[in-house]
């Protein structure tokens, strides 16, 4: 009988250590102090998020924990980057500051990304990183 137990019990351990967790990783936002000034004065946090969640449903958390409703959906910035600098895949150009905002401490979306950006031009490196489309940071300039 203490066999059974004991057989039982290390099976349920190695089926629950077993089970996979998604990795969590950090996301930094930002929004405006003064919405009449989204690109001036932010204030910012972060929120935990799973690799590879959409941009759309990290907003939607976002807002859901901070208590901003889907009607106001007051200006947010997401940056294009997990915290410790690993790049999110295709991030959503609508919510990025860039080129106001740089990652300083990595090679994507930091300074070398800036100076390609001024000597291509706005479209031409937005057709090369962003499928053409404008950077919300781009279009309240």
């Amino acid at each position: 009988m203490k066999v059974n137990k004991l057989l039982i019990g290390v099976a349920v351990i190695a089926t629950l250590t077993a089970c996979e967790k998604e990795e969590t990783y950090t996301r930094n936002y930002s929004y405006p102090i003064n919405s009449n000034e989204p690109l001036e004065n932010l204030a910012g946090s972060n929120v935990l998020v799973e690799k590879g969640m959409s941009d759309e449903d990290v907003m939607r958390k976002i807002r859901t924990f901070s208590g901003m409703s889907e009607k106001e959906k007051p200006v947010i910035f997401l940056t294009p980057n997990y915290y410790g600098g690993e790049e999110v895949e295709n991030p959503n150009p609508e919510y990025m500051l860039f080129p106001h905002s740089i990652n300083s401490m990595s090679d994507v979306w930091g300074w070398d990304y800036y100076y390609e950006y001024v000597n291509l031009g706005e479209q031409a490196f937005c057709d090369k990183y962003l499928n053409g489309e404008l950077t919300l940071g781009m279009k309240l300039d």
